[in-house]
This record gives structure tokens, C-alpha cells and sequence, in this order.
């Protein structure tokens, strides 16, 4: 495991990403992923470390959801407040989007109240609007191929499990959502081999432009990205598989044609699936997750996942990205 941070002096924040807006995680470089994953750890380590409890006072964060979170949203106004800093959630059918605003007139308008903004859209390109309307930072919190904040979260729950990230294993077995783009960026940068374990009729919707750059960075890198469409043959050698949401249609809408082509019991994390992996493999799921679909519950509440830990990582990764980017 990693060495603990706790009573460690508190790290001096850079300057470096000050202002700096944030569409997506492929934005960051290797130094500064490096920085906001340790301010992360130091923060998650050290709760109750006063340093920096007034460091956004009087500051204003505005969040811009179209639809409903638990960890983002929860993760953002913890942090905040931890900070001193003060949030307000907005949900679209709230503002005057829900009547037909543009998002560059809703943008134009939260910037002249705000000092930082994160927005749950459904299109990527929103989210680069809102960045390119807003006279502040701007993160994305989710998108169809982006999810920065909780993937840097995730990746700070592998790094306490296993003590390191270059070199590693992992498997991300779920729809080809936010999560996964971010992997797909992200991944390589930091010399993690990434294996995408997904039924044939979700590899094709993956995005072919973050696929490509993904290959582009692990060539670089010298980092393996893959896709397999067997889970069992995928997870061999793991260190680590990160699960996601497995059908959409559970969480709303009907199924698509990709979801209806996919036996389920076929990419159910079992402990016959962890098995096929390194004996000290660690599951965990990025949320929600469908119990019997997504994974069993003897998985789930088993002694190989951390998803407990995970979910905690979104409060401090949070807090590090507003620490190191706020005005």
C-alpha cells in the first residue's frame, strides 16, 4: 500500500493551473495529474488539517446538472465547503435552459456571478461552450466522453491499493461512457496499461477520435490500450478492474440496439471473474451499481472491492482540482 500522508506538512499549492479550465481530462499533463493526485492524497489523509479551511472563502461555485448525481455532486459541495467556499446546484430544468436559453447566454450570465463552474451537460460540446463563455475555471462533470473529476478520483483509489499506477493492469468492463473516454486519455499518460472489456457491440461505440489519441499517447508511453471482448480472458493478469454501469436502460430510457445484442451474464463481475485474475486483483465500480447486472453482491461487499473507498476519493480529488485552479 502507499505510504500514508497523514501528519505530513501541508504540500505549497502552484501556481501553474491557476484559472486553468478544464473540458476534459486529456487538458491536464502527466505534471500536473501528478500534482492534483497528491494535494488529493494529502487532503484525503489529513481531514481535519486546517491549512487551507479558508483557502476559497467567499468564493462561489455553481453547479449545472441535467441530470441527478450522488458522488459528483456530493464530492463538489463537500469540497467546497472544506475549503470554505460556498456552492450552488442549479438543475437545467431550474434555469432558463429549461425554457430554451442557449447555453452560451446561460453561460455568459453565471459567469459575472460566479468563481468556478461545473456542469453535467449532455453534449461535450456544451461543456466547451460553457468553457469558452465563462470568464472562470470550468470542469466538466460529467459528459458522454468525459468524466475528469471522478476518474482522478478513481485513480487515487488505485494508487492507495496498490501504492503506484505506472505499470499496472487495468480492466474497464461497463458502457463506452465518460469514464471510460477519460481512461482512454488518461490511462497512458500515467504508464497504465489499459484493457477495455466490452461486448463487440459496445466497442463500437466507443469514440474514435479519444481512441486514437488514447493510441497516440500509449505509443508515447510505451503503455498497452486494448479491447477484448471477453471478460474472462480480459481480466487475466488485472490488477485492477473498474467497473461501470452495464446497461443504460436501467437507469432510464429503453434499451439500444447495442444493449439488446449482450448476453448479461456474460460480463457479470463474479468471483469466478476475479479469479481469472492476479491474486491480489481489486475491484470497484464507479456508480451506480445494478446488483446481479454489474457485478454480484458477494463481490461487491466482498473483500476485493474498495468501492467505499472510491466514492470517499471524489470528495478530495474535488478538493485538490478547486485548490490548485480557483482564482
Amino acid at each position: 500500500m502507499t505510504t500514508s500522508l497523514a501528519g505530513k506538512p501541508a504540500p505549497k499549492l502552484s501556481d501553474r493551473m491557476r484559472g486553468k479550465t478544464l473540458p476534459h481530462i486529456g487538458a491536464l499533463s502527466r505534471e500536473e495529474l501528478d500534482e492534483i493526485i497528491h494535494l488529493g492524497e494529502w487532503f484525503r489523509d489529513n481531514r481535519y488539517d486546517m491549512t487551507y479551511a479558508d483557502l476559497l472563502k467567499g468564493r462561489v461555485q455553481a453547479l449545472l446538472f441535467v441530470y441527478e448525481s450522488t458522488r459528483t455532486r456530493m464530492g463538489f459541495e463537500a469540497a467546497m465547503a472544506q475549503l470554505g467556499g460556498t456552492t450552488v446546484y442549479l438543475s437545467v430544468k431550474d434555469t432558463q435552459m429549461g425554457r430554451g436559453e442557449s447555453v452560451v447566454d446561460t453561460a455568459r450570465a453565471l459567469g459575472q456571478f460566479i468563481d468556478v463552474f461545473a456542469g453535467r451537460l449532455w453534449k461535450q460540446e456544451d461543456i466547451d461552450l460553457a468553457a469558452a463563455n465563462m470568464p472562470v475555471p470550468v470542469m466538466n462533470a460529467c459528459t458522454p466522453v468525459d468524466h475528469e473529476t471522478h476518474v482522478i478520483g478513481e485513480l487515487m483509489a488505485i494508487k492507495q491499493v496498490k501504492g503506484k499506477l505506472d505499470g499496472l493492469n487495468l480492466v474497464y468492463t461497463g458502457m463506452a461512457r465518460g469514464i471510460l473516454h477519460s481512461f482512454i486519455r488518461v490511462a497512458p499518460v500515467l504508464g497504465i496499461n489499459l484493457t477495455l472489456a466490452v461486448p463487440e457491440s459496445y466497442a463500437e461505440t466507443v469514440d474514435k477520435d479519444i481512441w486514437a489519441e488514447g493510441e497516440k499517447r500509449a505509443k508515447t508511453s510505451g503503455s498497452r490500450l486494448e479491447i477484448c471482448t471477453d471478460l474472462k480472458k480480459a481480466v487475466k493478469g488485472a490488477d485492477f478492474i473498474q467497473a461501470s454501469t452495464l446497461i443504460r436502460s436501467m437507469l432510464a430510457g429503453e434499451q439500444s440496439e447495442a444493449e439488446k445484442r449482450v448476453n448479461v451474464p456474460d460480463w457479470t463481475v463474479t468471483d469466478e471473474v476475479l479469479d481469472c485474475a492476479k491474486p491480489d486483483v481489486v475491484y470497484s465500480h464507479s456508480g451506480p451499481a445494478h446488483r446481479g447486472v454489474c457485478a454480484t453482491s458477494e463481490v461487491m461487499d466482498g473483500p476485493r472491492s474498495i468501492i467505499r473507498d472510491e466514492a470517499r476519493n471524489a470528495i478530495f480529488s474535488k478538493k485538490a482540482l478547486m485548490a490548485l485552479i480557483v482564482k
